[in-house]
């Protein structure tokens, strides 16, 4: 019973040792698979579904001897669970131990694993590919580009189980840039790069081995704040490709080196708010002083609107003192651009396209709207005279000088998107939807305060009579508009309207007795009056524009972006903190201007003028009989 058992388990093991063994005619579906491209930081890693006991490796070729292959016990292990094992070459002048991972666990060299299919399995062996001397154990003269690689697999018996032949790409040559420049820029250290090859993977900002900054794409740029008088700073930048070669780029910077600033421009282009627009780059500052030596003397660039000068000696210098200097040739702005002529100021949104008349004297456009945060701003700049409905509330388009001076804002372009309701009622008691007032059933009384919502637009057409009585409030959160017209528009009685964020456009319009107060987006006046008894004082709007109009009260406006006039009387009126305002063509009794407000004055009259602190005064042929010009205050005057 004993010589029984022995026998029963000597056949079983047998069976089980000869089980991890490739039998020749076994139905076997072979599936083998390599990667296309190796370089000497990537191994050739050969995966397989089968069993082999030893591989023949043929590159172009010349066979690999087997003392190429590493010299360490081979390892054979079966996959446990059906998983696929790998068989792995790999590039590098140290001999690397071959490991099978099973299931997340390491197994161990030399060790006979069971268990998995009868078929499966992997021999691991490792082969130094370096295109140069590596070491004892190196292949020789693999170059970059294209090789044929033959592979058969061998069993216990030497015999071929299945031979795999295919091209692989060696390479070893790193990415590097086709243009790179750096630039230290108002204490910035700005990187610059562009990648030509392919096969560019990945590009990382170093300092010292920390790794601030990375990126994929073929072109881009890097920042760095930089610490004046911080010593010396090393930086890598680091270029990849798809297979682990690496090219280094060092950048040393010196922060104590201070150098003299740099002017780029030949041509400076001076605007009627005495801006300078020229390239001057510094490592350190972005703030300069700037002087101008037109032989006769050294002086400021406001002055260039005094005098006219074509070319003369530019001296700049910077925080630390560094001087620097060049003969350049200026172009100077000497007017104001007209507002463009728009040939449509009421539109829907299905309306394709927004046009203005040609200017020959003007190739720039901007084109603004209202952002709650930033007020009007740019959002298009143009070369041609129309532009594809934005579909935005309201719009304007200026005209732009080559030397970058802003005209007066054209007529408003407004979009309305929903349909309005004529209203019938002689007393409007609310507005609750787009209303339209038609003059046939003209007139109308506002006898208590009511609410233009936002959202919603108050259509009035021309020569409609509208009488607030007993001191009531027109409060405009939405839209209103006073449409043109051959007939006027009389609104008067004894009434106010506030802006409360809202816009209020009146064309055509008799004012009698109202005053017009608030904060809002815009006010807008054209071919309007306001009576003695009716005047504008607002805080903190975004645009004025008044425009072929007479106001024989007050004006006072605080904190705007922007007032506008274009031939117009004002008997008074008051900027403090107007970031622009242009006069064009108008008679002023009395204009004061403080805190921070800037004024250009052309072909204008006026009567008594006060600049008083931290105001700008350009004056281009306007008549001042009286002027006071209090301390810290710039006034220019050209004739």
């Amino acid at each position: 019973m004993k010589l029984v058992s022995k026998i029963v388990l000597f056949s079983m093991l047998i069976i089980l040792l000869s089980g991890c063994q490739y039998v020749g005619n076994s139905n076997v579906d072979f599936e083998i698979v390599i990667p296309t491209k190796i370089s000497p930081n990537i191994p050739l890693t050969i995966k397989t579904n089968f069993y082999y006991e030893n591989v023949e490796i043929i590159i172009d070729g010349e066979e690999i001897a087997p003392s190429y292959l590493m010299s360490e016990e081979e390892t054979f292990s079966s996959l446990m669970d059906g998983e696929e094992a790998s068989s792995s070459i790999l590039m590098d002048d140290e001999e690397t131990s071959s490991s099978i991972f099973m299931d997340g666990e390491e197994a161990a060299s030399s060790s006979f694993l069971m268990g998995g299919l009868r078929g499966e399995g992997a021999l691991t062996k490792t082969l130094f590919l370096t295109g140069g001397p590596r070491g004892k154990e190196a292949l020789y003269n693999i170059n970059d580009g294209l090789h044929t690689i033959n592979i058969k697999f061998l069993d216990n018996k030497n015999r071929i189980i299945t031979e795999y032949a295919t091209n692989i790409t060696f390479d070893s040559t790193p990415p590097k840039p086709s243009y790179f420049n750096q630039e230290l820029s108002a204490g910035n250290l700005n990187l610059e790069y562009k990648v030509d090859e392919k096969d560019f993977s990945e590009v990382s900002l170093y300092y010292n081995e920390t790794e601030l900054a990375s990126s994929t794409s073929l072109q881009d740029s890097f920042s760095i704040k930089m610490t004046k008088n911080s010593g010396i700073k090393n930086y890598v930048l680091q270029f990849k490709d798809d297979v682990e070669n690496t090219y280094n780029h060092p950048i040393e910077i010196d922060t104590d080196i201070d150098k003299p600033p740099v002017i780029n421009s030949d041509i400076v282009s001076v605007n009627l708010f005495s801006e300078i627009n020229m390239k001057i780059s510094d490592d350190w500052d972005d703030n300069f002083l700037v002087l101008i030596d037109d032989g006769d003397k050294v002086k400021y660039p406001s002055e260039l609107l005094l005098k006219p000068t074509n070319n003369a000696t530019m001296i700049v210098f910077d925080s630390n003192k560094n001087k620097t200097e060049k003969f350049v040739n200026f172009n100077v702005d000497d007017q104001i651009p007209t507002p463009p002529e728009i040939t449509a100021r009421l539109i829907s949104e299905d309306m394709d396209y927004i046009s203005w008349r040609y200017d020959p004297n003007y190739q720039n456009y901007v084109v603004e709207k209202y952002d709650e945060i930033f007020g009007w701003e740019k959002i298009f700049e143009l070369k041609n005279t129309f532009i594809e409905n934005p579909n935005y509330d309201i719009i304007f388009v200026r005209k732009v000088t080559n030397n970058g001076t802003y005209g007066l804002p054209s007529d408003p372009v407004i979009t309305l998107s929903e349909a309005l309701v004529p209203y019938a009622s002689g007393t409007i008691n609310k507005v609750d939807k787009n209303l339209f007032l038609p003059q046939i059933n003209t007139p109308f009384v506002i006898a208590s305060d009511i609410l233009i919502p936002e959202g919603k637009t108050f259509l009035v057409e021309s020569g409609n009579q509208i009488r607030l009585y007993n001191g009531a409030t027109v409060v405009v959160e939405g839209l209103m508009f006073l449409m043109p017209g051959f007939d006027k528009t009389h609104i008067f009685g004894e009434g106010e309207i506030a802006l409360n964020g809202g816009t209020i456009i009146a064309y055509d319009t008799d004012f009698e007795n109202i005053k017009f107060t608030g904060k809002g987006k815009l006010l807008f006046l054209k071919n309007s009056t306001l009576d003695n008894y009716s005047s504008i004082d607002t805080q903190s709007i975004g645009r004025i524009c008044i425009y072929d109009s007479s106001i024989s009260d007050y004006v006072k406006i605080t904190n705007s972006s922007g007032v506008y006039t274009n031939n117009t009387y004002l008997k008074e009126i008051s900027l403090n903190n107007v970031a622009e305002s242009l006069f064009k063509n108008s008679t002023i009794d009395l204009f004061n201007s403080s805190i921070n407000s800037r004024t250009i004055m052309e072909t204008s009259t006026i009567k008594l003028m006060n600049i008083e602190t931290f105001s700008f005064m350009n004056s281009i042929d306007t008549k001042i009989e009286r002027l006071n010009i209090g301390e810290y205050s710039i006034f220019l005057k050209t004739e």
